[in-house]
């Protein structure tokens, strides 16, 4: 039987250089690809996530599928990101900016790209932020005994509660012991959709530092966009941060790949605006 070629890029988001940030491979596809497929070619690239891009009526809009090595993800934000950056340099070159809406399962997302000296700089908006009702003490207290950390960790001010823009983050608030942080319960994912979760973003408040994992705690994210947009909106909504100001987040130097993610709450109208450098790694055919 005759193999079809799926030509890909490889990139680095949130990166100031290669080797950083976090990896993404991204597909362009002629033709519509079954969920099991574009699954199993995530698994075969073994990045973090994997984006499938096919256009729509211009080549500013585009249909993508977005898939971590377990599922297909509804949002995420650096696959945004790394494929905004990455349309712009493959359809757009010469051009200093570039839109594209993409279209996912439930939602569109638009994302702008602009370049610069060689660089390519990415934003998202992710729309507003929901917020659940704070957790109760005896949820607090549980979560953060799954999380190996204790009372005296939390910053004592700011409740542990769930926010999204897309996909839902337990933000768990911490003044100290962010390195020590790792999910040790073997239900994690259970006790996560109790409260309506599907992740938890672990954030130490003062150094703007987060961390994140699948939740089995095998593998920890390395730069995680939907992840900051819903922080950087907590810290508006408990007055730990300013509407329209920017916020600098770190994530991965657990894991040996620093990243730095930048994020806005817009004061008129609440939107947020994750943005990040995107280094272009390899391009690549996939045999399948």
């Amino acid at each position: 039987m005759k193999k079809q070629i799926f030509p890909f890029s490889m990139v680095d988001v949130f990166a100031r250089q290669t080797l950083a940030g976090n990896g993404l491979s991204i597909f362009v596809l002629e033709q519509t690809l079954s969920t099991y497929m574009m699954q199993a070619m995530t698994r075969e690239m073994r990045q973090f996530e994997s984006i499938f891009l096919q256009k729509l009526e211009t080549q500013a809009k585009w249909r993508a599928h977005i898939f971590t090595m377990e599922e297909e993800l509804g949002f995420a934000g650096h696959p945004i990101i790394g494929a905004a950056a990455s349309l712009h340099q493959g359809f757009h070159p010469e051009a200093e900016t570039a839109e594209f809406e993409f279209v996912l399962n439930e939602r569109s997302v638009f994302a702008r790209s602009r370049q610069e000296n060689g660089n390519f700089f990415a934003e998202m908006n992710q729309g507003k932020a929901n917020f659940n009702q704070p957790l109760s003490s005896t949820s607090t207290e549980t979560f953060l005994k799954a999380l190996n950390l204790h009372a005296h960790d939390q910053v004592a001010e700011l409740p542990l509660q769930v926010v999204s823009t897309g996909l839902p983050y337990l933000i768990v608030p911490i003044q100290q012991h962010l390195d020590k942080a790792r999910i040790c319960h073997e239900k994690f994912e259970a006790l996560l959709a109790g409260v309506g979760a599907k992740f938890v973003y672990v954030l130490d408040v003062n150094r703007r530092e987060g961390r994140t994992w699948d939740n089995d705690g095998r593998v920890e994210d390395i730069a995680t966009g939907s992840a900051v947009g819903a922080a950087a909106a907590y810290l508006v909504r408990h007055q730990r941060a300013q509407a329209g100001d920017a916020q600098i987040f770190a994530q991965g130097a657990y894991v040996h790949r620093p990243s730095e993610l930048h994020v806005r709450v817009n004061a008129d109208d609440e939107t947020i605006l994750v943005h990040g450098q995107v280094c272009m790694v390899a391009k690549g055919e996939l045999y399948v």
